[in-house]
């Protein structure tokens, strides 16, 4: 077992008591990946709103939470590549949920990106509202198509049945 695996079964403390219970193992790891995702989108969430509302103070904190996010995540899907299990192998195209993370992401971006890089007298209102709108918009529109193309099939699967 590599140290890493080692670090991480001594953080998690899966070596504990409490996991040679199936059911209650099953239902507690339930509970930390909800945990895990929650904390996630607060995260990623925090990270969008930060530099619009709290100025460079709050880009510079956003940069924190967003390494933050992504050390976590790489974590994760390291940890899960070292027991063979492959996360991304059921995956089925491009979830509405994968575009709405990522168009949060991309605000984030947007705003730390515009904070840090603009003058300290100008504001990044106008250029960063476009992009922020652009993107709501090229979202609102993928996840439009999306959702007719779903449609479409569902009423296409009915009438063969007919």
């Amino acid at each position: 077992m590599s140290t890493m695996m080692k670090a991480l079964r001594f953080v998690g403390d899966l070596d504990d008591d409490f996991y040679k219970d199936e059911r209650q193992r099953d239902v507690w790891n339930e509970a930390s990946a909800v945990g895990f995702q929650l904390a996630y989108w607060i995260a990623l969430i925090a990270a969008a709103i930060l530099p619009w509302v709290a100025g460079r103070t709050g880009a510079w904190i956003s940069v924190g939470l967003i390494i933050g996010w992504f050390i976590c995540s790489m974590v994760v899907l390291r940890y899960a590549q070292a027991h063979d299990v492959d996360a991304y192998a059921s995956l089925k195209g491009l979830q509405p949920r994968v575009l709405l993370a990522g168009s949060v992401y991309l605000i984030a971006l947007i705003g730390i990106v515009g904070q840090l890089m603009a003058w300290l007298d100008e504001g990044i209102a106008t250029w960063a509202g476009t992009g922020v709108g652009a993107l709501v918009g090229l979202t609102a529109a993928v996840l439009g198509v999306k959702h007719h193309q779903k449609r479409a099939a569902e009423r296409e699967a009915a009438e063969e049945e007919l």
